[in-house]
Formats: C-alpha cells, sequence, structure tokens
C-alpha cells in the first residue's frame, strides 16, 4: 500500500497544478491532465522504451475460501481489475502478467520481478501486486518494469469488495456486499451492488448502475463524467472538476452534485421532506421531475436563465449586482416540502416535467 500511496501522492501533485477552467478550456484541460497523469504511470511502468517490443504473459489461478459473506482486498498497480458474482462459498482469482521486453528471455525475466501476494484467513483475503523498488531494479539491472498485471475474480455475491489501482479499470458485477473501488487513472463501473460505498477515479469515468442501498453512495472523478442510472439510495453524492453528473432515474431523499465545469443533470422524482442541492461553476443544470411531490426552489445564475415548467408562487424572481445580470427563482410548488437548491455561474437553470 506504500507504493500505492506514494503514486497518488503524485498524481495529486500533478493535479494540484493544473488552473480552474473556463469554460472554453474545459476539453484542453482535461486532456492536459490526463497527459500529466499518463506521464506519472509511465514514468513508474517504463513504458516508453521502443525497444521492448517482445511480450510474454503468465496465468495463475487462486482459489480463495470466503464463505458467503468475506472480505476481499485487492491492490493494484498497472492493469484492470474485474469482479464478477459467482456460485458457491469460494472466490477465485485468475492473475494475468503481461511483460514486453527487448527479447523472449528478457521478458520472461521481467515476469519473475513483478509479484503478486495472496493471503487469506478467516474469511479474508488480500491480493496485492508487488514491483520491484529502487534497490531492487539496480540488483536486477533494471531501470524500467514494463509489466501489467490484471485480475479477473469471481466471488460470492455476499463478498465485500474493496478495490485500488493506480492505472486500470475496476469493474465490479452483482456483488451484494459493500463495494469501494478507486482507481487513479481509468474508469470505475459498478453495476447491480447491493451497497456502494465509494466509486472514485482522478483520470477517467464513474458509472454505478442498477443499485439499490439503504446507506450513502459517492462517486466522484477529477477529470471524467460520473453517472449514476437506476440508482436508489438514501443519499446519493456526485461530483467531478472537469465532466458532467448525471443522476438519471433516482430515487434518493439527498443530493449533493457538483461540477467545476460541466453539466448537471437530474432525472427522478423527489422525495418529501428531500432536499437536492445542485452546484456547477461552469455549465447547464437541468432538473427533470417524475411525481408531484411539491417542493421549495432557490435557483441562481449568474450568466443564463431560468425556466421552470411548474407553477410556482414566486417569492423573487430576479436582482442586479455590480458584477452584471443576475437570475433568481425563488418560489414554492405545491406544499414545498422538498427543498431544491442550484446555483450556477455560468449556464441556465431548467426544471422541467417528465
Amino acid at each position: 500500500m506504500r507504493k500505492l500511496l506514494r503514486y497518488s501522492v503524485l498524481i495529486a501533485g500533478a493535479v494540484a497544478v493544473m488552473p480552474r477552467p473556463a469554460a472554453a478550456q474545459v476539453y484542453p484541460d482535461r486532456i492536459a491532465l490526463k497527459e500529466r497523469v499518463r506521464a506519472v504511470v509511465t514514468s513508474y511502468q517504463g513504458r516508453t522504451r521502443n525497444d521492448e517490443r517482445e511480450e510474454q504473459t503468465e496465468r495463475t489461478t487462486r482459489t480463495l475460501k470466503l464463505g458467503s459473506n468475506g472480505s476481499l482486498d485487492l491492490g493494484n498497480i498497472a492493469g484492470d481489475i474485474t469482479v464478477t458474482r459467482g456460485g458457491g462459498a469460494d472466490a477465485t482469482v485468475e492473475i494475468v502478467k503481461v511483460a514486453r521486453g527487448r527479447d523472449a528471455n528478457d521478458a520472461r525475466e521481467l515476469l519473475n520481478l513483478v509479484t503478486v501476494d495472496v493471503a487469506e484467513r478467516n474469511g479474508r483475503a488480500e491480493v496485492k501486486t508487488h514491483y520491484p523498488n529502487g534497490d531492487e531494479q539496480r540488483r536486477n539491472n533494471r531501470r524500467n518494469i514494463n509489466v501489467s498485471v490484471s485480475y479477473n475474480v469471481t466471488a460470492p455475491a455476499g463478498t465485500r469488495v474493496m478495490a485500488e489501482s493506480i492505472s486500470g479499470n475496476i469493474k465490479v458485477t452483482e456483488i451484494k456486499g459493500e463495494v469501494s473501488a478507486s482507481t487513479i487513472s481509468g474508469d470505475v463501473r459498478i453495476t447491480g451492488a447491493g451497497h456502494v460505498g465509494t466509486a472514485k477515479s482522478i483520470s477517467g469515468s464513474v458509472e454505478i448502475e442498477e443499485v439499490k442501498s439503504d446507506g450513502s453512495i459517492d462517486a466522484s472523478t477529477v477529470s471524467g463524467d460520473v453517472r449514476l442510472h437506476r440508482v436508489s439510495a438514501r443519499r446519493l453524492s456526485g461530483g467531478s472538476v472537469s465532466g458532467n453528473v448525471r443522476l438519471e432515474d433516482v430515487e434518493t431523499g439527498s443530493v449533493t452534485a457538483h461540477s467545476t465545469s460541466g453539466n448537471i443533470n437530474f432525472v427522478g422524482p423527489l422525495a418529501r421532506s428531500g432536499r437536492y442541492e445542485l452546484k456547477s461553476f461552469s455549465g447547464e443544470v437541468r432538473l427533470t421531475l417524475t411525481g408531484n411531490t411539491g417542493f421549495e426552489v432557490d435557483a441562481n445564475t449568474f450568466s443564463g436563465d431560468v425556466r421552470c415548467d411548474f407553477p410556482i408562487t414566486t417569492h423573487g424572481t430576479e436582482s442586479t449586482n455590480r458584477r452584471g445580470h443576475r437570475t433568481v427563482l425563488h418560489g414554492t410548488y405545491g406544499d414545498g416540502s422538498a427543498v431544491v437548491d442550484i446555483t450556477t455561474f455560468s449556464g441556465s437553470v431548467v426544471i422541467g416535467k417528465r
């Protein structure tokens, strides 16, 4: 895990020096951020050597006795993690190592330098990739270790899964235990889970679909889109710095959605006494509401229009300040039981019906 933390710090440093994007800078800044992330990962893997063309693959499979409600902790550096629901009480992990070297012998030697540690005890298991550190590389006369490792996992439905990677996609399907997934450079996709704790990326998209949970779900990325589709939970939180946030066909009593440079889209019913906070610095905020729950709305935009298809009893419509024109809608629909708070600096606000 020290390696994961060390490279997380490097990536975080690359992100920190990125300027806050203006509306016209969204896609250039997103590309620049991905290039910085890729540079850090590439420097670690050593994939820039053009002479490393020969490829060798090693496959091993481990069986882990987790039981029906065990815990599985997966930690990877460079490669994808895929977890799917299986039958029985055991989990199986296929470990696929791919090395690229100057020739076949060189690639086979590289395979031996990267190991995967597997430990299990009392229904808990850890699978961690280990790359040589600086001293180990010098002892083996190596500057670059061009090896990727992927995990293909089947696990009992009730398994608690925690998956982390530096450079790679994470995909978890039909796991009903608690799922947490995070990657620095890659996409996260969780489908059919029973409970999602966190789903995070720095450079990549985050997607959660077909999830019913009685807890909270937190999904976020720095450069990429966040999408929650057909999700039911007590509380939903979605955020992106450079990307769109889409909450589609969701049911929840609390939403916090934010983007620095991107649109926010909410589709679904409002819960009585629910609270919905949607904020964008540069982007449109759109609510498409189902059902007929009453709500109190406070919508603000500094550069754009506010449109509402519901008959609102207004308490205020617009005002002007020294910075220019500010459009405000403050009012109540029906019994006003839900609270909707919307703010965008540059973009319009649309509240419509489906």
